[in-house]
């Protein structure tokens, strides 16, 4: 049955009567599109939301992110320090000791700086091996501090006791501090070759096994073997050392002015377990924050400082400093009146 035009009319006009609005008759889609939008708009939202929520959750017991455990391994390599951290999630010393072995194989130029991996384990894990060295794996301490020339050391080096004008050091390292300065020539030289006839005799007692290091100064620092790029170093006390180094002792002549505080504190800083120190003068007086630093550092060392100090007439006080650092530092002092007879004999009575 056909429906006229006038009929579409008229049902029109009755649903405006009743208030009832009549459907948009257009052909466009754009409240589809809208809904559309808003929809996937939502659900992108949600979607983030949840992942940025689980993606961002703490792992562990703790608050904080996981950090990785291990041992820290220092290479030398080309005069500079690399470090390495060897993870391990190992539950047994045999697996520990496989992660570091690894991690040490695949150290740069492993092989070529002649890396022990049997010392470095001893020294990792005690137990884990032989922990005896030979004198140049054991220079200097540990040296981390301050500087020292190298890392490592071994306790098994037996020590050994050595004086210097009757007094008497016990350790594995020695370091000499003597002073040249111009005053040691003084009464025809005979302060100057004195000292240098002590510690020709110092030297010779050491074994192949300690270690040894002179440094003469005056307002500069003359060490053995000089000042390379990383400093001086601790020699081994081997024949041909010792012999290379009393020809340096013989050939050093006294010359110029004094200071005494940067030659210690050279010493020092290549960890030594003993320094003599000897000076025939005690000035310039170092002030009291530069002994205090002496002190200190010997004291995070374990340097046992012992002073010598050459002298006309009674002491009376005099050099109060050299014997304080002694003092401080579980040392010995000695003054010494070089205008007696028989005063420079390292058997003599102190004075």
């Amino acid at each position: 049955m056909a429906i006229s035009n006038s009929d579409s009319n008229d049902d029109d006009q009755r649903l405006r009567r009743r208030g009832i609005p009549t459907l948009p008759t257009g052909t466009g889609g754009w409240p589809k599109a809208y809904a559309l939008l808003a929809s996937m708009t939502f659900h992108v939202t949600v979607f983030v939301t949840l992942a940025t929520l689980l993606t961002s959750a703490p792992k562990g017991t703790n608050s904080g992110p996981d950090r990785p455990v291990g041992i820290a391994i220092v290479q030398e390599v080309e005069g500079s320090e690399a470090y390495f951290l060897s993870q391990s999630g190992a539950t047994s010393s045999g697996q520990t000791l496989d992660s570091i072995q690894s991690t040490i194989a695949s150290l740069p130029n492993a092989s070529s700086t002649g890396l022990n991996t049997d010392q470095i384990l001893a020294e990792l894990l005690p137990g884990e091996g032989s922990r005896a060295g030979n004198a140049s794996d054991a220079a200097g301490g540990l040296g981390l501090g301050e500087g020292g020339p190298r890392i490592g050391g071994s306790r098994a080096i037996p020590k050994v006791k050595t004086s210097v004008f009757g007094i008497e050091g016990e350790g594995s390292r020695f370091i000499y501090v003597f002073d040249r300065s111009d005053s040691m020539n003084d009464y025809g030289g005979l302060p100057f070759a004195a000292a240098k006839h002590e510690l020709v005799q110092s030297l010779q007692s050491l074994g192949q096994a300690h270690q040894f290091q002179i440094i003469f100064y005056n307002e500069l620092q003359h060490p053995f073997g000089g000042m390379g790029p990383g400093g001086s170093a601790l020699l081994s006390g081997d024949e041909r050392s010792k012999s290379q180094a009393i020809s340096f002792v013989r050939s050093m002549s006294a010359t110029g002015a004094t200071k005494h505080v940067q030659a210690l504190k050279l010493a020092i800083s290549m960890g030594p377990d003993v320094i003599f120190f000897l000076t025939d003068a005690d000035r310039p007086i170092p002030t009291a924050r530069e002994l205090t630093e002496i002190v200190d550092r010997c004291a995070r060392r374990g340097v046992t400082l012992h002073t010598i100090q050459f002298g006309v007439g009674p002491s009376q006080g005099a050099g109060e400093w050299i014997s304080s650092l002694a003092n401080e530092t579980s040392g010995k002092f000695r003054y010494i009146d070089v205008t007696l007879a028989g005063s420079l004999n390292p058997a003599a009575a102190d004075k």
